[in-house]
């Protein structure tokens, strides 16, 4: 009689077997996954970096991959919770960092994702509070059509400084960009900006100094990229650009907002 009740509840052990290895073996598959995942943890899969010429969406593939099984990771410990807990050890282990990790990538690498949708904040602001923060805009000048991402004021030691943000595509670039190359790149933008009085659009009263006005135009030549940015920054003063539209002739930026190096190079 026992024999005949062991034979009928072997389908059924081999049946409960065969789902605690496939178990076992996702568990494994899981914390390969995630750290796969640790080269990108947070990021997110999809960003959009803004360039001269436009924007162009970057696709981070671990990321992605992090996200997907973030996602299967979910729904593996939210149906499969009480059969994991009856594995070894080990794989119990396993099973439950990686399933937590790629939960925890799948809720980070969105959120730069969401906050952007909110808002963009200025990048070249180099911990001064802006003023007078404006959103994005188009400029045409001289049948050329600029973006511009954003438009602030800044209290410098240096003077009450206008800001222009125009997102522009390093590449490779970046290390060799310096103040002569910055300065042909920004120098329409601030002659724009100065024939077009747009450096006034907002001013400071200091009590006992009475309105203090914009003294300077600054040009932030930033590349965004998910919730990174970098950018280069130069400035020059309002006299100097005047003397430039007149001249029409180069000129070496002085009194910019980032000291420069030995070279002559920012960073």
């Amino acid at each position: 009689m026992s024999e005949q009740v062991q034979q009928e509840q072997t389908p059924v052990d081999r049946a409960d077997a065969l789902k605690a290895k496939r178990a076992g073996q996702t568990c494994i598959t899981v914390f390969v996954v995630f750290l796969v995942s640790l080269l990108s943890f947070g990021k997110a899969p999809i960003s959009r970096v803004a360039g001269t010429d436009g924007s162009r969406v970057n696709f981070n593939l671990i990321s992605c991959l992090g996200v997907a099984m973030g996602v299967f990771a979910f729904f593996f410990l939210l149906l499969r919770l009480k059969g994991i807990l009856r594995l070894s050890m080990t794989r119990k282990a396993l099973g439950l960092i990686g399933s937590l990790g790629l939960i925890a990538h799948t809720i980070l690498a969105f959120l730069p994702l969401s906050y952007a949708a909110r808002s963009v904040q200025p990048a070249g602001t180099a911990g001064n509070r802006p003023l007078g923060v404006s959103g994005s805009e188009q400029w045409v000048i001289d049948g050329k059509t600029y973006r511009i991402s954003s438009t602030y004021h800044l209290q410098l030691p240096e003077g009450f400084q206008f800001t222009i943000e125009h997102p522009y595509r390093f590449g490779q670039a970046h290390r060799s960009m310096n103040d002569a190359r910055a300065l042909e790149i920004a120098l329409p933008l601030m002659k724009y900006a100065y024939a077009n009085g747009l450096h006034k659009r907002t001013s400071v009263t200091k009590l006992g100094q009475g309105k203090v006005v914009p003294s300077r135009i600054g040009v932030v030549l930033v590349e965004r990229q998910g919730g990174t940015a970098r950018g280069y920054r130069v400035a020059l003063g309002l006299q100097q650009i005047k003397e430039r539209m007149e001249r029409m002739e180069p000129e070496t930026p002085v009194g910019s907002d980032v000291p420069p190096d030995p070279d002559g190079a920012r960073r």
